[in-house]
């Protein structure tokens, strides 16, 4: 509606629109049309219609950007708004549901509207809504619930109640009411045996950081669909250390949150690569809040690049060649960068064009395999299973979360005498020192106070040990049910009556429901006896071992599991190069934090698979093949084999995945695979349905590498598939 003019503001110094109108006439001036060279006459009429129309507005909207009918309707229809904006999505949705619990309250006890219920509500009404929160074992669908178990979870609905009672009614409870409620709430604490033990805010030390995330890049229990989840998760938990920030805030970093700069050293070492990022606050109750900017140095001669952001950070942007500087290609054209004298820093300034580009983002299948996502981010709870995971895998007792890091940097902060309280509470977000003290401060007393009792020297890095969540940890904890575990759940007496009445129900939307209903039943089971096989593992397996050690025995060792398989070739070489030691150098050290990049952005690229069930057994359909990688010629072969001599001939490979084969290095093991035929061209019309037309995206280039064709939509693909390739779809 308007042109660039139209939206022009007066400056901050004080100037008015008619110094602002003096300077357009001035614009028209002779003196510098003349200056256009031939083309005064053009350039002055669009100057003269640029000013016409901006003072035609100036004078229609009195200076305005709208007219004033358009606040006429905003007053006569006022915007519609949630009543509970003010507070973060995931807050709303809680409070939305508290608000639909509290209907379905009123209806289900028939006390009538729940509006005039709150305007008489008492003591005795709020005492049985929670009663009845509590004892709800059936929610929305039919599926079941947990109901309240905790005395922390009963609180939180209780406060969440009052905020949706004052958003109903306009105004808060009465003092009669909440003293009322003070006596209740601790009733039915008592009176359900609710808990009241608070999460266990142990933290996590360097060292078992460290561990983490050699865990997390070496092991072949958990899969992950891209190599580069397992990077980006690295990453993630090494950007939680330094200011202890909200999970969120690091998983909603955006590309231009990131600054990367070369900085001099002023103490004259070499020059420093600094990382500054800029976490966005996620808690945005009455408002957004003021956001804090973090530094990192790079260690020069780090102990471990495990433990280096910069090596995996810079691994990310040259994956995704998200550098301004279209020379800066590799790690090694960093290494040759310098400042300019006189100067203290060099920004190396990252593209324009993704800045609103997550860099936490999560995977989609297209139509060759798994691709990053281009704008959705990795969900918080699926960066939390992982974590947990691979923490069980290291043999933590207890689960890794994470807002163990957050505790770590939280009371190292709290402990450091450089660090004030207002700086501990700015770099955590927390409004006052209560915050921390009531939820961050470690219950563990992480001091060796007999030691100070009685003047001697602590052992605080064994105290450190002790109430970390290090101390539990053991390779031979259980991860897994054993096979008599799972065949206990099998035979339980509940799942063998759920089969038998599956087996005898005719082909129905019943039976598919009856169906789900056992696969639940059965996984709640099996989770259930693991947390429990889990729990009561360290006494028993320490009553083992002294036993055994009484009896003048070794210790038992773990057992290798069959399901672990050996790492990918470009996993191995990032752990190797990751693993390599300090050098004594500043260009050695350079050229092992460079071989590490190049090792990291090799494997992010590296398609590992699904996580390999140790309950199940999975049917493969393809022909048994030779354990080793193949050969370049039998890539060459298996090229010339998807192609037909006549119309009618069905072949059973995969054009598609042997063209992906073709963009893959010639020692990758997922060759193999996707050269190998299937049993029947059946098979490969099913493959081939499921695996690409399926996750065919709008948006997707549809490229045959073995033609070195362009196809232009689906259905071109399909008939190239069966003219060419002689796949049926």
């Amino acid at each position: 509606m308007y042109n660039s003019d139209a939206s022009f503001s007066p400056s901050d110094d004080g100037e008015s629109f008619d110094s602002y109108l003096d300077q357009r006439d001035d614009l028209t001036s002779d003196s510098d049309l003349d200056s256009n060279n031939g083309d005064s006459d053009e350039c002055g009429l669009k100057l003269d219609q640029e000013s016409f129309n901006f003072d035609n507005e100036v004078q229609l909207y009195a200076g305005n950007l709208h007219p004033p009918e358009y606040y006429i309707q905003g007053i006569q229809e006022p915007t519609k708004r949630s009543p509970y904006s003010r507070y973060a999505p995931l807050t709303q949705k809680r409070l939305i549901d508290v608000e639909n619990q509290w209907k379905q309250f009123c209806t289900n006890v028939r006390l009538g509207d729940f509006r005039e219920v709150f305007k008489n509500v008492s003591v005795a009404i709020l005492e049985k809504f929670l009663e009845w929160c509590i004892c709800q074992k059936v929610g929305k669908n039919g599926r079941k619930k947990p109901g309240i178990q905790t005395a922390g979870a009963l609180n939180t609905r209780w406060k969440n109640l009052q905020i949706v009672y004052k958003v109903s009614v306009g105004k808060k409870f009465t003092a009669a009411i909440y003293d009322g409620m003070k006596e209740v709430l601790q009733c039915l604490i008592v009176k359900y045996n609710l808990r009241t033990n608070r999460r266990r805010n142990r933290f996590i030390t360097v060292e078992t950081l460290r561990d983490q995330i050699e865990t997390l890049l070496s092991t072949t229990k958990k899969l992950f669909p891209l190599g580069e989840l397992r990077i980006l998760t690295a990453l993630f938990l090494l950007l939680l250390a330094p200011g202890g920030s909200r999970p969120m805030c690091i998983l909603l970093l955006r590309f231009q949150d990131i600054k990367v700069i070369l900085a001099r050293d002023p103490e004259g070492g070499p020059n420093n690569l600094l990382i500054r990022f800029t976490p966005e606050f996620t808690k945005t109750w009455l408002g957004a809040k003021e956001t804090t900017t973090f530094t990192v140095p790079e260690g020069i001669f780090h102990r471990s690049l495990l433990l280096s952001p910069q090596v995996f950070l810079l691994a990310i942007l040259f994956r995704h060649k998200a550098f301004e500087a279209s020379s800066l290609t590799s790690p090694e054209c960093i290494s040759k960068l310098t400042i300019h004298p006189g100067e203290n820093e060099l920004p190396i300034p990252l593209k324009a064009s993704m800045d609103d580009t997550y860099i936490f983002r999560r995977t989609i299948l297209t139509l060759t395999g798994y691709e990053i996502s281009p704008k959705e981010p990795i969900s918080y709870n699926a960066m939390a299973a992982w974590i947990k995971g691979v923490g069980r895998i290291l043999g933590i007792e207890d689960n890794v979360i994470c807002y163990s890091l957050r505790y770590f940097t939280g009371n190292k902060l709290d402990q450091s005498s450089n660090v004030s309280d207002s700086l501990r509470n700015l770099c955590l977000g927390h409004a006052e020192s209560m915050t921390f003290q009531r939820n961050y401060l470690s219950r563990e007393i992480c001091a060796d106070t007999f030691a100070v009792v009685l003047g001697e020297a602590q052992q605080q890095a064994l105290i450190t040990q002790s109430c970390s969540i290090a101390h539990s940890i053991s390779k031979r904890r259980p991860t897994h049910l054993t096979k008599a575990q799972i065949e206990a759940v099998k035979n339980d007496p509940r799942i063998k009556a759920m089969k038998q009445k599956i087996r005898n129900m005719p082909p129905s939307k019943e039976r598919m429901q009856a169906v789900r209903d056992l696969k639940n039943a059965k996984q709640r089971k099996k989770h259930a006896l693991l947390e429990e096989t889990r729990k009561n593992w360290t006494a028993k397996q320490a009553v083992d071992d002294i036993e055994r050690q009484l009896r003048g025995e070794e210790f038992t060792a773990k057992s290798v599991e069959a399901s672990s398989s050996p790492m990918h070739p470009a996993q191995e070489s990032m752990v190797v190069a990751l693993r390599a030691p300090a050098e004594t150098t500043i260009e050695d050290q350079n050229k092992r934090k460079n071989k590490a990049i190049q090792a990291l952005v090799a494997y992010c690229s590296v398609e590992e698979g699904r996580t390999p069930n140790c309950n199940s057994t999975v049917v493969i359909k393809r022909t048994d093949v030779q354990k080793t990688s193949p050969s370049p010629s039998a890539l060459d072969d298996a090229v010339l084999s998807v192609f037909v001599s006549r119309p009618d001939e069905r072949l059973t490979r995969c054009f598609l995945c042997i063209g992906k084969a073709l963009c893959l290095s010639q020692d990758d093991a997922m060759i193999r695979d996707l050269i190998n035929p299937f049993h029947s061209s059946s098979d490969l019309s099913k493959h081939f349905r499921r695996k690409h037309l399926l996750n065919l995206q709008p948006e997707d280039r549809i490229h045959c590498q073995v033609c070195d064709f362009t196809l232009q939509h689906k259905m071109h693909l399909q008939r190239h598939a069966r003219e060419i390739h002689g796949t049926v779809s």
